[in-house]
């Protein structure tokens, strides 16, 4: 059994958790008894833990998510409780800020030369190339994004909710934290544009959005 996007809103209306396995839906992970024992719940459907995540420390879940591993994914999506809609939004905001701290990072590097010679007019150019890329990034993860909701709302027009929206927006955001790693790139090679960790990161994002709509 598969999870599928038209009843995963349901599931997750009149049931609080999903299997990683197959998607059924779960109303517990664990079951608590005295004396501190702790019993992971199986799932009806396919017989299998529930979410066998909640026994694993959060790096090696995050290894799980970056391996692109669908159990994972739904692990986050679904079963985390401590993931709210404001961090959502901090992330949004984060990712944004790190992809226009990209694109002028390298346009500092273009004008380094200019820089050096004490053009004091460059410093103010590149104030203002700052949050240019700074608006040019909010386009780009609103177009990107509105094209994905424009494609599942023209797929479940009939069974459209807000909180179908709400998940859809959460699924891109999560999946969207391979653009972060194009920071330490910088820091490992600051003297010259890495179109090839670029291309890698971008890759990377776009199989991240299809795990995550999976």
């Amino acid at each position: 059994m598969k999870l599928k996007f038209h009843t995963t809103i349901d599931q997750i209306m009149n049931c609080k958790y999903c299997c990683v396995t197959c998607g059924a839906e779960a109303d517990e992970l664990s079951h608590h008894y005295k004396e501190g024992v702790i019993k992971i719940i199986h799932c009806k459907e396919c017989q299998n833990p529930v979410d066998p995540y909640i026994e694993l420390d959060d790096l090696l879940v995050f290894i799980d998510f970056v391996l692109l591993k669908l159990r994972a994914h739904r692990h986050v999506l679904f079963n985390i409780d401590k993931i709210k809609y404001n961090h959502i939004i901090k992330l949004s905001c984060a990712l944004i800020l790190a992809n226009a701290y990209v694109k002028w990072f390298h346009l500092k590097n273009d004008q380094y030369q200019s820089i050096i010679n004490q053009d004091h007019h460059i410093f103010y150019a590149l104030e203002y190339g700052f949050y240019s890329n700074l608006f040019e990034s909010f386009l780009e993860y609103t177009i990107r994004f509105g094209l994905i909701f424009l494609i599942a709302f023209a797929q479940w027009r009939q069974n459209w909710t807000r909180d179908r929206s709400m998940l859809l927006f959460r699924a891109l955001i999560l999946s969207s934290i391979g653009q972060l790693f194009v920071l330490p790139l910088l820091i490992w090679s600051p003297d010259h544009r890495d179109y090839y960790g670029l291309l890698m990161s971008f890759i990377f994002t776009i199989l991240c959005h299809t795990q995550a709509l999976n």
